[in-house]
């Protein structure tokens, strides 16, 4: 049987490439738990001293859930922001050209031309709804 020294960086580099089959879902979590267990790994097997390895890697282990955890959170958590454009949603327009489910139109809300798509065949000059916005395509509805 292995070392606990070994089996350390072992389970470490294990955590690290099932990040890799992971993803980013895991939120590097197991990467950097793997790597605490390999520098655990190391320094006791440099200083020949299973107490190392662990005291090693439960300071470290500490260490991150305490000041590191959060810190790499809130960098990976990608914030919405809205925009000028979504403000469309909602807004009442005209076709100004045709569209049909296959062919993307235009349509005019406020004073503004946009490009639009829709699964139903809208006509010039027919009352439209923006439903959502994908791209730079509104996508709309006709108004009953």
């Amino acid at each position: 049987m292995l070392p606990l020294e070994q089996m350390f960086i072992v389970i470490g580099l294990l955590l690290a490439l099932l990040e890799l089959v992971m993803g980013i879902a895991t939120g590097f979590d197991l990467v950097l738990v793997g790597t605490i267990l390999i520098i655990g790994g190391f320094l006791g097997n440099i200083f020949q001293n299973t107490y190392i390895t662990l005291g090693s890697s439960i300071v470290l282990g500490v260490a991150y859930l305490w000041f590191g955890r959060s810190f790499i959170k809130q960098k990976l958590i990608i914030v919405t922001k809205h925009t000028n454009i979504d403000k469309l949603i909602g807004k009442t327009g005209v076709v100004v050209r045709s569209i049909t489910p296959d062919t993307a139109g235009m349509v005019r809300v406020g004073d503004e031309d946009w490009r639009a798509s829709s699964d139903d065949v809208l006509y010039e000059k027919d009352k439209i709804t923006v439903k959502m916005i994908e791209g730079v395509t509104l996508i709309v509805k006709k108004l009953s």
